[in-house]
């Protein structure tokens, strides 16, 4: 297996990175800590050094319960006290590649420790500056953004109420068009064609015809194809992720997975033939009466009279369908634009031509009176 070092930030002084190695800082010397969180370099390289896979295979170190002290698992007796060996130890973990610590949050030192080094002091500076920093420019950068999305969102409303806000016109009625329609419908004989006569349905001629296919099976067609499979080569295997060993070094959590590879091979199969067979049916043409769609009588005028239907003069096969009518009121500005409404009759009815008139109109063009029905 790969052994890695790792590294550990001192909670005492802040001084970062570490040697996995180190089991005391080297800048303030303060014991390494139990609980300390290791953490892993990007492309932290193998280690070559025997003696140091040595100490990382030996095992996690264990913390001296008198003076805190880290100390190797093959010592007996504390290097810090001379205590003897305690059974607390660091924590062994097992993380997915996703989940390595590549770094560790570093505890404020108290303000005695940061007047111990000038070192220490520059450090913590250092580490302390970007944060600050970033704390200062967010609320700024915060304030930018909400300007910018009360700018955009006030274009936006001060857009829409430009184009549908409405203002009022004077207007005058120039026009009062109306038209009312009659369907009439006929009863005459239509020529139709089906596979059957309904009541009413006189023959006029019939005839043999496909009515459809029937799908007859008739053979097999032996042909070949290319087919590709998935074929198990072998297995390799992959780092899939870090052990932290509890002694400052990591080491290589490895798994296997199946190679495979693609192979296309030539099979035979058989093709089912068909057989299209047309099926005959008899297909009559005949005549029937029916009522259809035959004319439509119009009234209309622009002038403000009273509207009416308009006369039918049905002859004997002829009877009334559907009426519909529609009314409309025209306004003209002072520019000469005109606008026509549609109106139902009785609001249509109150307007006169040469009436002054209020109309309300957006940017739009649309107009409307206040009498119509939205």
């Amino acid at each position: 297996m790969a052994i890695r070092e790792g590294r550990w930030d001192c909670p005492s002084c802040s001084t970062q990175g570490n040697l996995g190695r180190d089991r005391a800082c080297p800048n303030c010397g303060r014991p390494r800590p139990e609980g300390i969180k290791f953490y892993l370099p990007e492309n932290a390289p193998k280690i070559e050094n025997q003696e140091l896979r040595a100490i990382a295979q030996s095992g996690a170190d264990w913390i001296c319960e008198y003076c805190g002290s880290s100390n190797r698992i093959t010592i007996e007796q504390c290097v810090g006290c001379s205590a003897p060996r305690s059974n607390r130890t660091q924590a062994v973990k097992t993380y997915t590649p996703t989940a390595v610590p590549r770094s560790a949050e570093v505890t404020s030192p108290s303000p005695q420790k940061l007047n111990a080094s000038n070192t220490s002091a520059n450090q913590l500076k250092r580490n302390v500056t970007p944060s600050l920093q970033r704390v200062r420019r967010t609320p700024a950068n915060r304030r930018k953004r909400n300007i910018l999305i009360s700018f955009i969102l006030a274009v936006i409303v001060g857009l829409g109420v430009f184009l549908f806000q409405p203002r009022t016109i004077d207007t005058t009625v120039v026009g009062t068009p109306w038209e009312r329609v009659v369907a009439i419908e006929k009863y005459i004989p239509v020529t139709e064609s089906d596979w059957s006569v309904p009541s009413g349905g006189r023959i006029v001629s019939q005839r043999e015809e496909i009515h459809h296919y029937d799908r007859i099976l008739v053979g097999y067609e032996t042909k070949t194809r290319t087919v590709s499979d998935q074929v198990q080569t072998g297995t390799e295997t992959y780092v899939c992720g870090q052990k932290d060993l509890g002694n400052g070094f990591f080491e290589d959590k490895t798994c296997t997975r199946p190679i495979y590879e693609t192979r296309q091979r030539t099979e035979t199969y058989e093709d089912p033939i068909y057989r299209e067979d047309p099926v005959y049916k008899t297909k009559y043409t005949y005549e029937i009466d029916k009522w259809v769609p035959s004319r439509k009588a119009t009234a209309s005028s622009n002038i403000a009279e009273q509207p009416y239907w308009p006369p039918l003069n049905l002859a004997k096969n002829e009877r009334e369908s559907e009426r519909t009518e529609e009314y409309a009121v025209e306004f003209r500005d002072k520019k000469g634009k005109t606008y026509s409404i549609p109106l139902d009759r009785v609001n249509w009815q109150n307007y006169k031509p040469g009436q002054p008139h209020p109309l309300k109109v957006n940017a739009l063009g649309k107009a409307w009176t206040l009498d119509k029905k939205e």
